[in-house]
């Protein structure tokens, strides 16, 4: 927690789920920060996309526990953002590409499943090996493949957060090398990390039971 934000780290990373030890304990931060006046904004943190994301097939949706803990997750923080007003932001990495407005499905604008979009973001260029975007994304969707970069978020008088991916070029790399690393082999990282006509996506059926728009 610093200057009125609760920064909240999960671990979704075995089994692509939330224990239930982890929920209980999530549940009870999310309520202290609710009728918490000094606290104006929760970013949520993990490894893995809640369910039902643009990324859901490779997200939380691996598994029954992965849904069913991941909704509730979800929905905790829209709760947040509906009773209490906080500013409430999820990010992730797990699928290597960096995508906004990550929850813009159907099944997060369905009013009966709360009908409120919260602010996401998958970012995970960070050097692993590097996937194709999801296919059919909405109209207008911000996403970059094949791309190393981080992320930066800018805090507003009012708690609000102007978050800004950074991509890093082949010759930024090089700058940043350290002494045992040729240009060549930079070249070949940034290249050839896959190579386009190599990279993937996880495109098979949502396993969320979902076809994202």
């Amino acid at each position: 927690m610093k200057d009125g934000i609760d920064f909240i780290s999960l671990d979704n990373s075995v089994n692509d789920s939330f224990d239930k030890a982890q929920l209980n304990w999530f549940f009870a931060i999310v309520a202290r920060d609710e009728t918490d006046s000094s606290i104006r904004t929760i970013v949520a943190g993990m490894h893995a996309a809640l369910p039902d994301s643009l990324s859901a097939s490779h997200s939380m949706c691996a598994s029954a526990q992965g849904i069913a803990s991941g909704r509730a997750v979800y929905r905790a923080l829209v709760h947040a953002r509906h009773a209490a007003h906080k500013n409430v932001y999820v990010l992730a990495s797990h699928s290597h590409f960096y995508l906004e407005n990550a929850y813009n499905t159907s099944y997060w604008n369905d009013p009966g499943q709360g009908g409120l979009v919260l602010p996401g973001w998958v970012i995970g260029s960070a050097g692993a090996v590097r996937y194709k975007l999801p296919p059919n994304l909405p109209p207008g969707t911000v996403a970059k493949d094949h791309v190393y970069g981080f992320m930066t978020g800018t805090v507003a008088a009012d708690g609000t957060i102007a978050f800004a991916f950074h991509p890093l070029s082949e010759y930024d790399l090089k700058q940043a090398k350290l002494p045992d690393y040729t240009d060549s082999f930079v070249q070949q990282c940034f290249r050839d990390n896959p190579p386009v006509d190599e990279m993937i996506w996880y495109d098979g059926d949502d396993p969320c039971g979902e076809k994202q728009p």
